[in-house]
């Protein structure tokens, strides 16, 4: 069982993998199927408008995934997001809810309120110009944190070009079509559970699949961020599921270091 807050004073290295999480759309959706079988009569003229071609909306999602790789690897492209889910373990759950997190370029904020053992954290990451620091409760000292700029908790950081996304086809809601994509993610690292006979903690498979619209603007998503680390010296999975939404795309942020 994880244990409560761990001891602020103390910072806690971490050995960390880039990662990325994924995003799915809450509503309800539907893929049409094509069927390959001719049909048996000719088929009467449709008396709505014609439907676009296979071609035309392939070429559409081709272009919604080439804008969507073009912004977010935009120097400076800053944007905020909203996040809730949970932390699960083999022997516990820890709700993770009002989660929040900023980013301007390489800088990045991650805020959540974490339960653990009926006890609410507030618990923050910032990564402000190269370094890394990271708070337990709104109480506590700030640590530093060993952290390269490989691992950044930015949704998009593993994104460099269209090969690191995958396509995942359309999907449509009501009169709109949106694309879902999924990619490597981590936005909440488990180094930021406030547990403190947890320690060693690996992410080693983190995913977010994401709707995009068909300009290439992020939407919502989940993200799943599979990891492992030591329970009070034992061995455990760590599974972190987020809902995420994506907000402000492109207006500044400002994020300082503490």
């Amino acid at each position: 069982m994880l244990t409560v807050l761990r001891n602020s004073a103390t910072a806690r290295l971490v050995s960390l993998a880039a990662v990325v999480i994924a995003a799915a759309c809450n509503q309800s959706s539907v893929i049409p199927v094509i069927s390959s079988s001719p049909p048996a009569q000719p088929s009467p003229i449709p008396s709505g408008p014609p439907r676009p071609s296979a071609s035309a909306t392939v070429d559409a999602r081709a272009a919604a995934i080439a804008a969507f790789v073009a912004l977010v690897t935009r120097d400076g492209f800053s944007y905020q997001a909203s996040f809730s889910g949970d932390d699960r373990h083999s022997t516990d759950i820890l709700p993770i809810r009002s989660g929040v997190l900023e980013v301007s370029g390489a800088d990045v904020l991650v805020r959540a309120a974490i339960t653990l053992q009926g006890r609410r954290y507030v618990v923050e990451h910032r990564y402000v110009g190269g370094k890394a620091w990271l708070r337990y409760d709104t109480t506590d000292p700030w640590q530093r944190l060993v952290f390269p700029a490989a691992d950044s908790m930015a949704a998009f950081a593993a994104i460099r070009t269209r090969a690191d996304v995958t396509d995942l086809g359309p999907v449509k809601s009501g009169a709109a079509t949106f694309y879902k994509v999924s990619f490597r993610s981590t936005i909440l690292n488990p180094v930021m559970i406030p547990a403190s006979n947890l320690t060693a903690t690996v992410v080693t498979s983190p995913k977010l699949t994401l709707l995009i619209d068909a300009n290439g603007r992020p939407v919502n998503g989940t993200a799943e961020i599979d990891g492992n680390g030591r329970v009070s010296g034992q061995l455990q999975e760590i599974v972190i599921d987020l809902t995420v939404t994506f907000t402000k795309l492109g207006q500044a942020v400002t994020i300082n270091a503490p």
